[in-house]
């Protein structure tokens, strides 16, 4: 017995000789880069004030979704996990990648080079998995066609033409590499509005009861690109003008000829440009600002659902611009496929939430309603690199706390013994503040941290410290309000793959069932220490921020609700990012009532 106890200790002191020596490594090299990124560039926070969204919201009430083909899905959101008798809430999203705002990638519209298929081209496999981070960013320079609105015979749409770009070269500036065309006419704001009204929007232009969007049509498009842009946007429904087209296609290829509307995406497809459709608030947008669009990492989708944004702090976004401009931007988002580990696949049999499904096509060129390709997806809110707003686990106003379950009733009442009383909100991802979403980011390494549980405690995760976040303020000094805290443990990017039969899955199934470590995940001491240095946004490279044991994990995650944090898991590829000086960016589409939602992440380097 006392050899037994011996070798304990001995092996107790080794292990912490080593976790000692870890630590005593990190601080060497982070001391090292602190002394390397000194006179680096830094990015400073956004307010209320100076980010404006640019998207609307996703509702059942609204006719947001093409109606034309019958083909194409509207959009369903279902609750189907409650706060009960669990702690936490999540929904079920079947969303048409035509919904609302979208981004369309040339293969939207531009087959295949391959393929054979009339109005293929260079640019026709590349879809928005493919499309390089810096590419959805861009300097507004907008286009005025408030006066063209509605002025057109129904069934058609007015037209923003080459004369008027040329027009805003004139009085502005002419257009260079790196700017995001906007088309303004103010469409959307006007009729984007609910049910019946709603149909204003796209069923009665396409059913030619009522005057079409404004829309470019091939030469404005084409002209554009040919001044080396590649990203546009517009608060119409579509870039796809109706109305006779200016060019058909002879012969048999003629079945494919789509009245103009095939014209105005090929016209900056040809170029290999980006359009995003379905905005609102251009009129808050002044030129000069920073246009974000970032769309879900669906992989292979042609067009995919979008949130967009402008920085309107004109200095800020031109300090960022120079970043933007010389292509230092990088996707920290995982991709979404069926053969990926991209949603929660619970402990033991039976507990996983809704599998990332994808239906693909909806809709192909040479289908019946073509040329152009789009897909649907049903998915979990929470699946992918997502957001956890504070209604994922905070329980919604006039909740029954007694609807919790036994083992959720008991985490509740150490919660509250420990952090005071639980409080209820409505925050969904929709109705979180639009700054919240970026801000300088602080990148706190906790990699020396993995491999420091015992296996017979598994399933278990390391703890990230109110000391670790010290230890990094310690070298790079006090975290600020409006800052990103991500915390780099390395796990996504050492653990994500596609599935393998016999092979389990190391990111999140395995740590789930104690078959290894957890990943690195802070306390909730350590969100609390976060909330009140005023940060609001918390970011990390692993499938949750919360632990793999349930009731930790709860904890961490009311106390960010509490706090009216949010979260964003799943990330990838933080190592990117130096230890500040980067600006961190993650939108996810606007969808109602949304208890958490797959979207994009990226950062602008220093």
């Amino acid at each position: 017995m006392r050899w037994q106890i011996r070798s304990l200790i001995w092996s107790l002191l080794l292990i912490a000789g080593l976790v000692g020596l870890a630590a005593a490594q990190y601080q060497v090299q982070e001391k090292g880069r602190a002394a390397a990124g000194a006179g680096a560039t830094h990015y400073w926070p956004v307010t209320a004030d100076t980010v404006v969204d640019l998207s609307p919201t996703v509702s059942m009430k609204h006719f947001q979704y093409w109606p034309g083909g019958s083909l194409h899905h509207q959009p369903i959101i279902v609750p189907y996990i409650q706060h009960s008798p669990g702690p936490w809430a999540s929904d079920l999203l079947l969303v048409d990648e035509n919904t609302a705002t979208q981004l369309d990638c040339p293969t939207h519209m531009m087959p295949p080079q391959e393929s054979g298929l009339p109005n293929s081209g260079y640019w026709g496999d590349l879809t928005c998995d493919k499309v390089a981070a810096w590419q959805f960013l861009g300097e507004v320079v907008k286009i005025d066609g408030r006066k063209i609105l509605d002025q057109a015979p129904n069934g058609v749409s007015p037209l923003f033409t080459v004369e008027m770009v040329k027009a805003t070269e004139q009085s502005y500036r002419p257009l260079q590499p790196g700017d995001a065309v906007l088309y303004w006419s103010g469409y959307d704001d006007k009729y984007d509005l609910p049910l019946p009204e709603g149909r204003r929007l796209l069923a009665d232009p396409i059913a030619g009861t009522s005057p079409v969007w404004p829309a470019p049509d091939f030469d404005t498009q084409d002209y554009i690109g040919s001044k080396g842009i590649r990203l546009v946007g517009l608060d119409s429904p579509s870039v796809g003008a109706f109305g006779k087209p200016k060019y058909s296609l002879p012969g048999p290829a003629g079945m494919y000829q789509n009245p103009l509307a095939l014209e105005s995406h090929l016209g900056l497809f040809k170029h290999g440009g980006l359009d995003v459709e379905g905005l609102m608030n251009l009129h808050l947008v002044p030129n000069g600002a920073l246009f974000i669009a970032l769309p879900v990492k669906h992989k292979g989708s042609p067009t995919v659902e979008t949130r967009a944004v402008a920085i309107t702090d004109l200095k800020l976004a031109a300090e960022l611009m120079k970043a933007v401009r010389a292509k230092r931007v990088v996707d920290l988002s995982v991709i979404l496929s069926m053969r990926h580990p991209v949603w929660w696949t619970g402990r033991g049999v039976g507990n996983y939430v809704f599998p990332y499904h994808a239906v693909i096509p909806v809709n192909y060129f040479n289908g019946p309603f073509g040329p152009y390709w789009v897909n649907t997806h049903i998915v979990d809110s929470r699946t992918g690199t997502h957001v956890d707003p504070p209604a994922h686990y905070g329980p919604p106003p006039g909740f029954d706390f007694n609807r919790y379950g036994e083992e959720a009733k008991a985490v509740l009442k150490e919660f509250e013994a420990k952090y005071g009383q639980l409080k209820t909100t409505d925050m969904t991802s929709d109705k979180v503040p639009i700054h919240y979403f970026m801000g300088p980011a602080r990148v706190i390494n906790v990699q020396y941290l993995v491999g420091t549980t015992d296996p017979k405690d598994w399933p278990a995760s390391p703890e990230i410290t109110v000391d670790d976040i010290k230890a990094h303020e310690k070298l790079y000094g006090p975290i600020k309000a409006g800052e990103v805290v991500l915390f780099h443990t390395g796990h996504t990017d050492a653990h994500f793959r596609a599935f393998e039969r016999g092979r389990p899955d190391m990111t999140i199934k395995a740590p789930l069932d104690g078959l290894a470590e957890g990943w690195p995940a802070p306390t909730p001491e350590a969100i609390r220490y976060l909330a009140q240095k005023g940060v609001k946004h918390v970011g990390i490279d692993a499938p949750d921020m919360g632990s793999v044991d349930q009731a930790a994990a709860t904890m961490t995650h009311w106390v960010a609700a509490n706090e009216g944090m949010i979260f964003t898991e799943f990330l990838i590829g933080v190592g990117q990012l130096p230890p500040t000086g980067a600006f961190y960016v993650f939108l996810n589409p606007k969808i109602e009532n949304n208890h958490g939602g797959p979207g994009r992440a990226i950062a602008i380097l220093p």
